[in-house]
């Protein structure tokens, strides 16, 4: 039997897409392997090739004598419990893991004066309740090395991870209300309200061209985009409209949604650790409104949707003050506001889909009728389009 799992992203310090986790109900290493397996036959690994996969195994000693031979070996980062390598077995395995090429870090890590695996590189750590006071010692040691910190639940948690020197960072911390951006420029935000307004409107490319005139950051990053290589253009641009024109309507409504989550960021050059969540919702809603025979502008909908729905976290106010003012159908609106019809359903599932996994899930999945295949599917689809959102902004 497939195994239901959630994939977590793993984000870089300027929170771009690096990897992804999975996430089980009741883990164990016969289903990791499993998973793998699965993955590979539907080519994930070659759809998400740039992405790392981090697997959580217990015991090393689980793996296949020829792991290192499989294709998709290349990609994996196994992630074994620390307290289990100390045998003799163990730590055979793990060199000749080493010596073949394939990732190693070493989960829970709990070392204290000395190694337990001499060889460790790469360590992991839940982060929910910070840093441990023994990991920075190490930290340094091993400082040519790149280390993960799980479960940041919160800013402070991923500031604190970031700060000792990790390089991967996982967890809810794009949710923490701390994040929230409390803009002190209402005329900014305004003017975000107004463009939302003109895009849900489909308002033509002159009314977008004054709007854009007006903000020298959201010019910026619309040029950026139409310059990045996502679009391949070979034509110099020379204007506001030649820009909207190049990108075209449909490409164009839904960068700018975007570039919403961009131009509130507030991190220098990361990105908003929002941007990437909303990315996510976005392309998942459409990829499942399509396989559920949604035409393209029900497709168009239901990015909508997904993109929208952090909306409230991303201006730290409620999210029906924020859609008031905006010419949405009754049915965004009420996915929105009320998680209800059709577009709601797909939207609950949606929301857990790229966190810890929860027995909800499977409930989820089956309200909107689809498949493992399909749910799949569209969770690469959607990370396929996170990428590509991280490699362009």
């Amino acid at each position: 039997m497939i195994p239901i799992a959630t994939l977590l992203p793993i984000v870089s310090n300027q929170q771009k897409i690096l990897g992804l986790l999975p996430s089980f109900i009741e883990k164990n290493d016969a289903q990791s392997l499993e998973f793998l397996a699965y993955l590979s036959q539907i080519d994930f690994f070659d759809k998400l090739s740039s992405l790392l996969f981090f697997v959580p195994f217990d015991h090393p000693s689980s793996l296949p004598l020829d792991f290192e031979t499989r294709e998709y070996s290349k990609h994996v980062v196994l992630c074994f419990k620390e307290a289990n390598c100390d045998t003799k077995e163990a730590q055979q395995i793990l060199k000749h893991l080493h010596q073949s090429g394939v990732r190693v870090m070493m989960d829970e890590f709990c070392s204290k004066s000395q190694l337990l695996w001499p060889d460790t590189r790469g360590i992991a750590i839940d982060g929910e309740k910070g840093i441990p006071s023994h990991i920075q010692p190490w930290l340094m040691n091993l400082q040519h090395s790149q280390h993960l910190a799980k479960n940041l639940h919160s800013t402070q948690n991923f500031e604190q991870a970031q700060s000792a020197g990790f390089s991967f960072f996982s967890g809810d911390f794009a949710f923490s209300s701390s994040n929230q951006a409390r803009s002190a420029d209402p005329t900014a935000r305004s003017r975000l309200l107004k463009l939302l307004g003109l895009v849900s409107k489909d308002a033509d490319s002159k009314e977008l061209e004054n709007l854009f005139k007006q903000d020298p950051t959201l010019s910026f990053m619309l040029f950026k985009l139409v310059s990045s290589a996502a679009f391949a253009q070979t034509v110099k641009v020379n204007s506001f409209v030649q820009a909207i024109n190049l990108l075209g309507r449909r490409q164009l409504q839904r960068w700018l949604q975007l570039l919403l989550y961009a131009r509130q960021s507030t991190q220098g050059t990361s990105l908003n650790p929002l941007m990437l969540r909303a990315a996510y919702r976005a392309a998942m809603m459409e990829a499942i409104c399509r396989e559920q025979g949604g035409d393209r502008d029900a497709q168009d909908a239901a990015f909508m949707v997904g993109m929208f729905s952090l909306l409230d976290l991303l201006f730290a106010c409620p999210l029906w003050e924020i859609v008031k003012p905006l010419s949405l159908s009754d049915e965004v609106r009420d996915a929105l506001l009320e998680r209800s019809g059709k577009l709601g359903e797909s939207l609950r599932l949606v929301e857990l889909a790229d966190r810890s996994i929860s027995n909800e899930h499977e409930t989820r999945m089956q309200e909107c009728q689809l498949s493992i295949d399909t749910y799949y599917e569209n969770l690469i689809y959607a990370y396929c389009w996170v990428n590509q959102v991280c490699q362009d902004m």
